[in-house]
């Protein structure tokens, strides 16, 4: 039966509706109850809505305070816009400054190949070697990018391990063709990262994610192999029992190692303040909501607490995925180095040959290395904790913050030479062919910079910053009109409850809602929540902020749920129904792991046994 014309048509339109009813329905709440806590309550709804339905784009829903705040009396609008830029917004430009030096240097790459090298081509250590390495690289340049480079690379070594499984069941195999090139004739550059980095045979998928920078992530479709294309391979031919069984297990490992990828990046982003964007929502919101807290978010405290729940969760991770995907098999995890089949020696061929493609170590790559090592070592010892940090050689030590050494270091990349300078070529040349480069006749040029800022523009995920910094507007507005003293006032329900009951339960709560919309929004609508919920039950606010904030990043079941997993997705070996099968567990690993951390460790580090004085309310700026 078809549907009326009518509501075919109103289901044509549902993305204005969207856009349109959610203001006009809650409208009634500013109406109806003047004042800036309510004005503040509908302008949070509001975003909230937009947030999760993604009605707007997420840059503009962010945009909302600075049109409500100064209409209905809440904040200047000089004061709105001042809130949207903090030394967390910059530390956030200039962290994913350095994190695009990387991709563009090709430094990531060159590390990816070798750590596979390090760990060989067997099997487990072979997802052992992808995990490592994907956790490792997602602590500095986006999930997204990580997950876009490491994937190509899995499909090229599942494509050799195929072939060699073909040989080894006797079936007749196609003229061998070059590296770069598929089946069907068509190139395809393997372990390239950009949004446009294959050449042909594309299948696109829109994504709106976590760093943003790529909302059209592409995947060779060419390479995308099902188990029908496999057995539809020799025409009539019918595969035997044993030939089944060998394929299955091929297509498990492939299952395993493409759903690791994902999980490892979301796991790794978790470990450092510019890892992902709950991370700057929370440092940013909790210097808003707490000024005169003693202690500070710095990218030094939060490395040093979070790098040990993150390895616990990432090592658990490996270990049920390899249970689920490829079981438990002693002689592949421990066998001697010089017994491999002939599949495995291929896989290493591939790895070899890519990571020879790489070449010496380049110029760039160097210089990227040598500043992302002073950033993060001038980030930690800033503020270390145990001992005096740097800080206090300047006037004033607390006036530099982590986005002081961001932007330093980021703008750095944009006078140091991409390449090496033509006047140290000079005796090079000279000697190699008796020329020089910079002769009276020629002059040397300057080269570009590592970075230049038509790359930056192209590649910087705007709309995640303006997501974080909407946050902080949002963060702003609710303590200046008195809503959060008002929300505050209505969780007095929760004062008998245990804090721990209620740390796991607000944990559990965000953990289901991120499935289903951005991290950094759910971060930015929860955060200012759990502050005040703090305060009501007189807990250390960290106690109650920090393990939500880390399980908003802990999306494992759906594909839209990151972009991460909705790259891997795309490859065609995955269905939801694996993600969910292989995430549910990992949801409860990554609750699990939180929770215990931060009752434990946690309670030492942050010092979380009694309620700090500057915790306090300040005094009530509620208006009626």
């Amino acid at each position: 039966m078809t549907s009326p014309h009518w509501l075919r048509q109103l289901y044509a339109y549902r993305q204005t509706l969207w856009i349109i009813l959610p203001p006009l329905l809650l409208l009634p709440i500013p109406c109806a109850l003047p004042g800036t806590v309510a004005a503040c309550g509908y302008c949070i709804l509001l975003m909230a809505i937009y947030w999760v339905s993604e009605a707007l784009p997420l840059a503009v829903t962010a945009f909302l305070p600075v049109i409500i705040f100064p209409i209905s009396g809440i904040m200047d609008a000089s004061d709105v816009s001042a809130a949207y830029f903090k030394d967390t917004t910059f530390l956030f430009i200039g962290g994913l400054m350095i994190a695009i030096s990387v991709e563009v240097s090709g430094l990531h790459k060159r590390i990816a190949l070798k750590v596979l090298l390090i760990v060989g081509p067997k099997p487990h250590a072979l997802m052992f070697g992808f995990m490592f390495t994907t956790f490792f690289l997602s602590m500095w340049i986006s999930n997204t990018a990580t997950t876009a480079m490491m994937l190509p690379i899995i499909e090229a070594v599942f494509n050799e391990m195929k072939s060699t499984d073909q040989i080894t069941s006797g079936k007749p195999q196609k003229e061998e063709l070059p590296d770069d090139v598929t089946s069907d004739g068509k190139e395809v550059a393997m372990t390239s990262f950009h949004s446009d980095a294959f050449k042909v045979g594309y299948m696109t998928s829109s994504l709106q994610g976590d760093n943003g920078e790529y909302d059209d992530i592409k995947t060779p479709t060419s390479q995308i192999s099902k188990r029908e294309d496999i057995e539809s391979q020799d025409g009539a031919e019918e595969l035997s029992k044993d030939e089944m069984k060998r394929l299955e297990k091929l297509e498990r490992f492939v299952k395993g190692i493409t759903i690791s990828v994902p999980y490892s990046a979301s796991i790794g982003g978790t470990v450092t303040l510019t890892g992902t964007g709950p991370n700057l929502v929370l440092a940013g919101q909790f210097e808003t909501l707490f000024p005169d807290a003693d202690v500070s978010l710095s990218f030094g405290n939060w490395i040093a607490y979070n790098v040990a729940g993150a390895s616990v969760l990432l090592f658990l991770a490996y270990v049920w995925l390899t249970f689920y995907y490829l079981g438990i098999d002693f002689r592949s995890c421990c066998g001697k180095k010089g017994e491999r089949n002939e599949s495995e020696r291929k896989v290493k061929s591939i790895i070899e040959r890519e990571y020879a493609k790489l070449g010496d170590i380049k110029w760039g790559e160097s210089t990227v290395a040598v500043v992302f090592i002073m950033t993060v070592l001038l980030w930690f010892f800033r503020e270390p904790g145990f001992i005096p940090g740097y800080a206090l050689i300047f006037p004033v030590p607390d006036y530099p913050g982590d986005g002081t050494v961001a932007m330093l270091m980021a703008t750095l990349l944009f006078v140091l030479p991409g390449e090496r300078p033509e006047f140290l070529r000079k005796r090079e040349v000279s000697e190699n062919e008796g020329d020089d480069d910079c002769d009276e006749e020629k002059l040397c040029r300057p080269v570009d910079g590592v970075l230049v800022w038509k790359t930056v523009q192209h590649k910087f995920p705007w709309d995640i910053l303006f997501l974080i910094a909407g946050g902080f507007a949002l963060a702003d507005g609710s303590q200046a009109s008195g809503f959060s003293e008002w929300m505050g006032e209505q969780l007095t329900f929760l004062d008998g409850i245990e804090p721990w009951a209620i740390s796991l339960t607000v944990t559990i709560i965000v953990c289901i809602f991120t499935e289903c919309s951005s991290n950094a929004a759910t971060a930015s609508l929860f955060v200012p929540i759990l502050a005040e919920l703090a305060r009501k039950v007189r807990v250390h606010p960290l106690y109650l902020m920090i393990p939500p904030v880390l399980a908003s990043s802990l999306a494992f079941m759906l594909p839209v749920a990151t972009p991460p997993n909705a790259i891997a997705f795309s490859y065609g070996h995955l269905k939801v129904v694996d993600l969910v099968k292989a995430g549910w567990l990992m949801n409860i690993l990554g609750i699990a792991v939180i929770s215990i951390f931060i009752n434990t460790y946690g309670m030492v580090f942050w010092d979380l046994g009694s309620f700090p004085e500057w915790a306090e309310y300040p005094n009530s700026t509620i208006t009626t």
